[in-house]
């Protein structure tokens, strides 16, 4: 009698319990969304260069928060004075991927088929995921750069359970620079120099762009050229959709194109209509260059800069057979008609031994 009482006792309890569960699972706050107190940006100062799509993604830590979590931009103003800033919300037009880039097309027109012209703020954050982008639209006509100290804003993150507003994140945009790699510095956007002896600033050498060099000799010394034997200038002369290659002895004469007899001018570059003389190859090409991060025959291994290579080759001594190369990667972020000139301080040798 007693063990049935006692069974009956606990059932009644279970029931209760089950009951209960169920009356309040209603009222829970476990049935709220949940946004972790720990839930933080991983970085709050961000320094893009104007002028260029870039992406900062993955930037939020969620701490296992309920996703989707709604992002906004809140209280943007300049850092020195405080005041309010509408620099960050300028509507400016920008190209947008429709589909996919391969690397494949055949055409500029196949490419610029894939792509069309959006208006989105110039600095602007994703609204389920908290990343932010800099249009390449975002340029010095109206936003500050640096050494100006630039911008901060907060963010609002929010879901069902609650918001946080993440304070003084920090904008410092550097000026524009069209091409990489550049000689010029990105905040004084005067020519790089090198200071040998820190303590004395008088001294100092400028910084130029130079290639990769391989097997080419100086046909003055014998000796192998290297690298600094070569300096790479970008002219733009124009605001089409072209690249010219061209090259120059220390004389700053053209060297004939037909020099570098083992370079595959049809493919070392995305580029089309390809027109070739004696002193230039041009292309018709969509900017910027490469047109998104994105490895092809024509980039280097992770895709984020054209890549090219121009090579030739010639007896050498023994009659053994050299192959001398230039290697050059880089990208062009500016629309236009340029010039990447290579300029050889001392003349490459050509001619068979």
């Amino acid at each position: 009698m007693e063990r049935k009482k006692w069974r009956n006792i606990y059932w009644l309890s279970a029931g209760l319990l089950i009951l209960l569960t169920a009356a309040c699972r209603k009222w829970a706050p476990d049935d709220l969304d949940y946004l972790s107190p720990r839930a933080v940006y991983n970085q709050t100062v961000f320094t893009p260069v104007l002028g260029r799509t870039t992406v900062y993604s993955l930037i939020f830590n969620t701490d296992n928060s309920t996703t989707p979590i709604h992002f906004k931009i809140m209280n943007v103003r300049y850092k020195k004075s405080g005041l309010p800033a509408t620099d960050l919300e300028k509507q400016v037009q920008t190209l947008v991927w429709k589909k996919a880039y391969t690397g494949y097309e055949k055409s500029l027109a196949e490419i610029e088929g894939k792509r069309a012209l959006e208006s989105h703020p110039a600095w602007e954050i994703r609204e389920t995921s908290g990343d932010f982008i800099l249009w390449a639209g975002a340029d010095s006509s109206f936003m500050r750069q640096q050494p100006d100290s630039g911008y901060l804003f907060d963010v609002q993150a929010a879901n069902s359970g609650g918001s946080t507003v993440y304070k003084n994140l920090s904008l410092l945009p550097l000026r524009e620079q069209p091409y990489a790699p550049s000689e010029m510095d990105a905040i004084t956007g005067q020519q790089q120099r090198n200071y040998p002896n820190p303590g004395d600033s008088s001294i100092y050498t400028l910084i130029y762009i130079h290639p990769g060099i391989i097997n080419i000799t100086d046909d003055a010394t014998n000796q192998g050229l290297k690298s600094d034997s070569v300096r790479v200038l970008f002219h733009k002369k124009g605001n089409g959709n072209t690249l010219t290659f061209k090259f120059m002895d220390k004389d700053s004469l053209p060297i004939d194109i037909d020099r570098f007899n083992l370079t595959k001018w049809d493919s070392i570059l995305h580029g089309f209509n390809v027109v070739r003389t004696k002193t230039a190859v041009t292309y018709d090409v969509a900017y910027p260059i490469p047109l998104v991060k994105f490895p092809t025959r024509f980039t280097n291994g992770d895709g984020s800069s054209a890549h090219v290579s121009f090579s030739f080759d010639r007896l050498g001594f023994g009659h053994a057979r050299q192959t001398g190369t230039i290697d050059f990667s880089f990208n062009i972020y500016q629309k236009g008609d340029w010039e990447i000139i290579f300029y050889f301080r001392s003349n490459p040798r050509f001619r068979d031994e």
